[in-house]
């Protein structure tokens, strides 16, 4: 079983501590890669998901509180991050179109998911709280990476570093970190979910 260090963890402890009146309530993380070997470009990720890819803005994640249509968009190598601090692209099936997306979102009152697409299909995708209960078309492709959750969820006594855990296992999977600077760094934005393009 293998899954997030005890190092990736405490880094996320460590984030949480700093920015918890930016990320404690919600937050959005996806990681996508290109299946087809054609570069995402923040304009294709934008329209597939709703937005007007010729309105993108810069603004500072730490600025934001909450908005359901606001994303974050930043290229790392063959990488793209799309983040927010509500679950308006998680779990979205254009999301994954012709790349591969390992994300997680929660919500207040506990609402989560911790979730693998590839093109267009959810491949796995569970309850970050109740990790032996997965679902999707391959349910256990993600279960030797989950040996943190697994253990959280067993755990009887605090601290219950609940999205912490689920963060550092993203990144366990994808080798792409959070760091706290990002979130007072200026970042590409575009407001989403609007109609599809067509063409």
């Amino acid at each position: 079983m293998s899954g997030p260090t005890s190092e990736q963890i405490q880094h996320y402890v460590r984030m949480f501590e700093n920015l918890h009146e930016h990320i404690e309530e919600s937050f959005c993380w996806n990681v996508l890669r290109p299946t087809n070997g054609a570069p995402l470009t923040v304009e294709d990720v934008v329209g597939r998901l709703g937005g007007d890819p010729g309105a993108l803005t810069r603004i500072r994640p730490i600025d934001i509180t909450y908005d359901y249509e606001l994303v974050f968009l930043e290229p790392r190598g063959d990488s793209m991050i799309v983040a927010g601090y509500s679950s308006a692209s998680a779990e979205e099936p254009r999301l994954s179109e012709g790349a591969t997306v390992h994300g997680v979102f929660w919500l207040i009152n506990n609402a989560n998911r911790l979730y693998h697409a590839v093109d267009g299909m959810m491949i796995t995708e569970l309850d970050a709280l109740r990790p032996h209960e997965r679902w999707g078309s391959d349910p256990e492709a993600l279960t030797d990476h989950l040996g943190a959750l697994f253990e959280l969820h067993e755990q009887s006594t605090p601290p219950y570093w609940d999205w912490q855990t689920a963060l550092a296992t993203v990144e366990s999977l994808t080798g792409e970190r959070v760091e706290a600077d990002w979130f007072t760094q200026s970042q590409l934005a575009a407001t989403v979910n609007g109609p599809r393009p067509s063409g």
